[in-house]
């Protein structure tokens, strides 16, 4: 398995929330707000649990993060139905942080827990 995170640029910020799943960008991949709203959408359903969201403001190139705006969800292992539930809840986390910050990175972990984790 090659490492897609190599394929992630630093200078860009992601529309698309699947680049998210293909490139395996927990950590490290910088999101528009409605792809990270739609990567917390999908992440349960395959097999992730939204551990951390960072936000910050895009400055075309760059991202900044803030301080003020971290948040932590839950530690896996969790069911599906728990780790949907954590996940709306990074959502909700994002919106509150609407218009001041506009971008941001989730990292996420397996539901099975981290000794199932591929960074």
């Amino acid at each position: 398995m090659s490492n897609a995170k190599e394929g992630i640029d630093p200078w860009t910020r992601y529309a698309d929330p699947e680049d998210f799943f293909e490139l395996y960008g927990s950590i490290v991949m910088i999101l528009t707000t409605e792809a990270a709203i739609d990567v917390c959408q999908r992440a349960a359903w395959r097999g992730l649990l939204v551990s951390r969201i960072e936000g910050g403001i895009w400055h075309n190139p760059g991202f900044e993060a803030r301080i003020d705006c971290i948040w932590d969800g839950g530690e896996p292992p969790l069911d599906t139905q728990a780790a949907h539930k954590n996940n709306l809840a990074a959502i909700e986390f994002i919106r509150s942080k609407l218009p001041e910050h506009d971008s941001f990175v989730i990292s996420s972990l397996p539901i099975t827990g981290r000794q199932n984790a591929c960074l």
